[in-house]
C-alpha cells in the first residue's frame, strides 16, 4: 500500500511496534515454509529473482524480502513505535504512540492476520504437567520435551509443525477436524499453478 500511495503522492508514514518483518522475526518457527510458491509472492513492482520460482521461501527469505521492498521504494518506516489508540477526532483521525500523535483523514489496520492464537476453551482443563505452544510461540523441536507430541489443527502450520517434529524423531499425532486438505502439488505443479 505505501508504493501506491507514494505513486499518488500521498503523504502517509507506517507504523511498525517493532523491526520490519517484526512478526516474522517472533512469531513464525524457525522452519517454516511459505504456502505460496516463489513465482506467486510478489509485491507490486517486486518481484522473485531466484533460481526455484517452484519452490517456497523459508522465513529468513521472506525477512529479507520484505526488507528489501521496504528500502527498493522508500517505505516512510517508523519502527519500534507503538500505536496506543486511534480516536476519531471529527476532521480524520488523532493516531497516537509511545513516539508520538500523527492526525490524519485514514487508517489503515494492517495488524496481520490469525496474530492472537485461539485455544480451545477445554485448554484451561489441562493439567500444567502438559506444556502448550501455540503455532505463534513454537520456534522449534528444541523447546519441546521429550515424549510423544500431539498437534491439534491439521491447516498449514499444524502440518509443517508436526511434519518437523516427527523428522525430529519425535511421535506425533495430528488432531485433525472436518476439514478438507487439498494437495499441495496436482501433476507435477503446485496447486496455485492450476
Amino acid at each position: 500500500m505505501s508504493r501506491c500511495l507514494a505513486e499518488r503522492s500521498i503523504d502517509h508514514v507506517l507504523l511498525e511496534r517493532g523491526e520490519i518483518a517484526h512478526t516474522w522475526r517472533t512469531e513464525r518457527w524457525d522452519s517454516l515454509r511459505l504456502l505460496t510458491p516463489n513465482w506467486q509472492s510478489r509485491l507490486p513492482g517486486f518481484r522473485y529473482d531466484g533460481d526455484d520460482p517452484d519452490g517456497y521461501r523459508t522465513m529468513p527469505e521472506v525477512i529479507d524480502f520484505l526488507g528489501n521492498y521496504a528500502r527498493a521504494i522508500a517505505a516512510p518506516v517508523r519502527t519500534h513505535t507503538t500505536v496506543t489508540s486511534v480516536r476519531s477526532d471529527g476532521a480524520g483521525y488523532l493516531v497516537r504512540a509511545d513516539r508520538g500523535e500523527w492526525r490524519c483523514r485514514t487508517v489503515v489496520l494492517a495488524s496481520g492476520a490469525c496474530n492472537i492464537a485461539r485455544l480451545p476453551d477445554l485448554a484451561v482443563r489441562v493439567p500444567p504437567s502438559v506444556a502448550m505452544l501455540t503455532a505463534q510461540s513454537y520456534r522449534n523441536p528444541a523447546q519441546v520435551a521429550d515424549g510423544g507430541v500431539m498437534v491439534v489443527g491439521a491447516s498449514s502450520s499444524g502440518t509443517q509443525i508436526a511434519q518437523e517434529l516427527q523428522r525430529s524423531g519425535r511421535q506425533v499425532t495430528l488432531s485433525v477436524g472436518e476439514h478438507i486438505r487439498a494437495p499441495r502439488v496436482y501433476r507435477g505443479k503446485d496447486l496455485e499453478w492450476w
